[in-house]
């Protein structure tokens, strides 16, 4: 088990409170999403946390296959699937590079809230521009910690120093687009979300 999986594990209980306080953001990032999803759409979501936005998403779309690294997380997404009798979303233990996901396979990525804690986010978006199917969409919500105040910004660099938060990117909206047009993937849509740490959505096209 590695130090970001044993990590998101031990805040898997906390981790629908903790979401709470990000909802407006979290809504209006659904509300952009839902123009990009079709009944037909096979989708898959990497860094799904504890279900709550797979979940909203489900009745639009024909399935959708949801992973996490953190085993803790992927229980409660799962459960509360179950509880709410949603049928269509496959959980499960992984990263992106799983051999089971085939290339050219998805309608849809979902990428929220993930971004910037990846050590690997070139490589993540080469598998991403992989996995589409031609004329997919990826669509990212990412914390912009390069945008934010300086004090906000080295306070964090503390935390995840000592351990108190994994290891965050100070990302900036630019770098986002640019890790995306390098794949060669279209931008369609950009909008900043939320005030103080502020979030960059994207939706992009493979051609």
């Amino acid at each position: 088990m590695n130090k970001s999986e044993k990590f998101w594990d031990k805040r898997a209980v906390e981790y629908d409170q903790n979401e709470k306080k990000w909802s407006e953001t979290y809504n209006k990032a659904i509300e952009n999403t839902t123009k990009y999803l079709k009944k037909e759409d096979t989708v898959l979501e990497m860094g799904c946390g504890s279900g709550i936005m797979t979940m909203q998403l489900a009745n639009l779309v024909k399935e959708i296959h949801a992973f996490d690294i953190s085993s803790k997380m992927i229980e409660s997404a799962d459960q509360r699937a179950k509880g709410n009798n949603i049928e269509n979303i496959q959980y499960s233990q992984n990263t992106i590079f799983d051999e089971r996901f085939k290339k050219g396979t998805y309608d849809v990525i979902l990428a929220f809230n993930v971004l910037h804690l990846l050590d690997d986010t070139p490589e993540v978006m080469q598998r991403i521009n992989e996995l589409l199917k031609p004329r997919g969409i990826f669509i990212s919500e990412t914390a912009s910690l390069g945008e934010t105040k300086a004090f906000l910004s080295s306070m964090i660099s503390l935390f995840s120093k000592i351990r108190i938060l994994p290891k965050v990117s100070k990302l900036k909206y630019s770098d986002l687009e640019n890790l995306i047009t390098k794949v060669e993937l279209e931008i369609l849509e950009t909008e900043i979300l939320g005030e103080g740490v502020t979030t960059y959505y994207i939706a992009a096209r493979k051609p």
